[in-house]
């Protein structure tokens, strides 16, 4: 025991002699000051407070450091010296040797890594933050469901997850008086992030999370709602239950969370909620294998998962939720330059969905597509829209079609169209492509600068998502600035569906040669009237671009109605007779009152 002591009181004073404890205070006070500058400072670069918590970590990281070096080193007016065993001589011991210098270099590539990593991880929260919904201040009764985790050992089993994700989302849109994030915007979160960051990023006030286990014909779901603020725990409850009655739980957790947060529901939200109709367990699993696919945004997929949903209405034509899947599919796929017959069987789909179930928001989605792109039915296309809104207030895609169908419309309803635009942007905070989107319908509204704004945000969320650089080009050139335009779409290059955009550029800038290079190759391949036609005009080549629109037509491209007023470098067609006579036929406004800048 003695011993033991007398081994403490010896290290205890070798500490003081090497001025560690002297070290530490120092450490200590400076880390403190360092700690408060920051949380002063951090707000003034807009980078939230909950990032302090780096700071901190350097801080941590630093103290090991910084007794190792006041062990083994100090500071003289000769500079760093190695600090003696108390058995050397002092002067022979005072010069650092060449594992000296190793050691010191191993310190300072520590410190180096742990700024440089700190700094690093600030620039990217206030890059993140950067990304928050800048238009509105966060609604009191928005919220955001993050992805579930799967608690399942089978990695196959990931769709049931997303699929219960979806679910919990649709639930909760049923409630008009709840703002909830879309899921694209959920799902591009950066889990990294600390709560109050992530509500800060999605624009919400309360966060939804938990996970899912099936087990058999049996589920266990966790789900904790938290103010996204605070990081408080508002409500957290688990839920066992057979795998027929997996309905109920999503309506109950939504009538819930409106309980929480003080939401008065509608009678028709009640009655909605309170439909606790049963599922047959392998239709259910089967419907939501589908959707997953959807989830994967790509044509390939696409076509998986209506193949799957089309087996299930074969199994079971009772599933409305199976054939709005369907519809939904199918009107994904139509939305695209190759749309072959999709509207016409996502119409069927939609029609047969809305007979067995008429308040399902998707089924009105689909129906408002095709009447939209397909039969060019504005008002028809107006009514399956908004009817989709209302009994899916959060539903993202039917705002964003919505906004588009009114820009067709000119502007007199420019500002219709731009509001659901914005809403669009609320409710799908992190989505490139609803945001690059929006941002021409702002260049086409001739407010450049917010069209240049939002073009970059949707850049820096996803330099690789080509909408954003489409529509920088555009801007650029409508302001006549040809150098900047004809470099955003070169990034294009390389995409299989907008690399002609540079002969719009091309053309703008007085490329002639150029641009008609490009219009020449994309004559070689099939589906692209659209291109072509806006090409030929932005030349001046006037019978060239009628021939593609008068093409486009015949071949019922989506976006055919938008070619007769709506797309840019119609200056010198839009007083042809011709197209005047196309936008009369569809109700549009004569295209010599589409341009703002008249």
């Amino acid at each position: 025991m003695w011993a033991i002591m007398g081994k403490l009181k010896e290290l205890l004073q070798e500490l003081r002699r090497r001025r560690v404890f002297r070290m530490t205070v120092i450490y200590i006070v400076a880390a403190w000051v360092a700690v408060q500058v920051a949380s002063e400072a951090l707000p003034a670069f807009d980078i939230p407070e909950g990032a302090i918590r780096y700071v901190w970590l350097a801080a941590l990281i630093g103290f090991p450091v910084a007794v190792l070096f006041s062990w083994r080193y100090d500071f003289t007016a000769s500079g760093i010296r190695r600090t003696p065993a108390a058995h050397e001589d002092v002067a022979a011991a005072q010069s650092l040797k060449r594992i000296d210098y190793s050691i010191l270099g191993m310190l300072a590539v520590v410190m180096l890594a742990t700024v440089f990593g700190v700094g690093q991880r600030l620039i990217e929260v206030q890059t993140e933050t950067g990304r928050a919904p800048s238009t509105r201040a966060i609604d009191p009764n928005s919220i955001a469901v993050l992805p579930l985790e799967s608690l399942s050992p089978n990695p196959d089993d990931a769709y049931f997850a997303a699929g219960v994700h979806d679910a919990l989302i649709t639930s909760l849109s049923k409630i008009t008086a709840l703002m909830v994030t879309s899921r694209t915007s959920a799902l591009r979160v950066d889990s990294k992030l600390s709560v109050p960051e992530i509500g800060r990023q999605l624009g919400v006030a309360k966060l939804l999370e938990g996970s899912v286990l099936m087990d058999g014909g049996r589920v266990r779901v966790i789900v904790q709602l938290i103010d996204a603020a605070s990081d408080l725990h508002l409500w957290a409850d688990t839920f066992e239950l057979e795998m027929v009655d997996i309905i109920a739980l999503q309506n109950e957790v939504a009538r819930t969370i409106a309980d929480v947060i003080e939401v008065r529901l509608t009678p028709r939200e009640e009655a909605a909620l309170a439909k606790v109709d049963p599922v047959r367990p392998e239709t259910y699993q089967a419907y939501l294998k589908g959707m997953y696919q959807f989830r994967q945004e790509t044509s390939e997929a696409d076509r998986r998962g209506i193949e799957i949903l089309e087996e299930v209405v074969r199994q079971d034509p009772t599933s409305a939720l199976a054939h709005a899947g369907v519809a939904y599919g199918y009107a994904h796929l139509g939305h695209s330059p190759f749309p072959g017959d999709a509207y016409p069987k996502a119409k069927l789909a939609a029609d047969k969905a809305l007979q067995l179930d008429p308040e399902l928001a998707q089924a009105h989605l689909a129906l408002g597509m095709y009447r939209f792109y397909y039969e060019w039915d504005f008002k028809g296309a107006e009514r399956a829209l908004k009817r989709a809104i209302r009994f899916n207030p959060s539903l993202s895609e039917a705002h964003y079609h919505l906004a588009w169908l009114y820009e067709a419309q000119g502007p007199r309803r420019e500002k219709q169209s731009l509001d659901e635009g914005e809403r669009t942007r609320e409710l799908n905070p992190l989505s490139p492509f609803m945001i690059a989107w929006l941002a021409d319908q702002y260049r086409d509204a001739c407010r450049y600068d917010e069209a240049l704004s939002l073009a970059r945000e949707a850049i820096r969320l996803d330099p690789e998502h080509p909408i954003g650089w489409l529509s920088l080009g555009l801007t650029s050139a409508q302001l006549g600035e040809f150098d900047q335009a004809i470099d955003a779409h070169r990034h294009l290059a390389d995409s299989a569906n907008w690399s002609w955009s540079i002969g719009m550029s091309y053309a703008a800038a007085g490329l002639e040669d150029k641009a008609r290079e490009i219009a020449a190759a994309l004559e070689q391949h099939p589906s692209t009237e659209l291109p072509l036609a806006m090409i030929y005009s932005r030349i001046g080549d006037s019978e060239s671009a009628l021939h593609w629109i008068a093409e486009a037509e015949e071949k019922r491209v989506p976006w055919y109605p938008s070619l007769l007023g709506w797309f840019p470098a119609h200056e010198v067609l839009r007083n042809d007779p011709r197209l005047q006579a196309r936008a009369a036929a569809l109700n549009l406004p004569d295209p010599r009152t589409m341009d703002c800048r008249n």
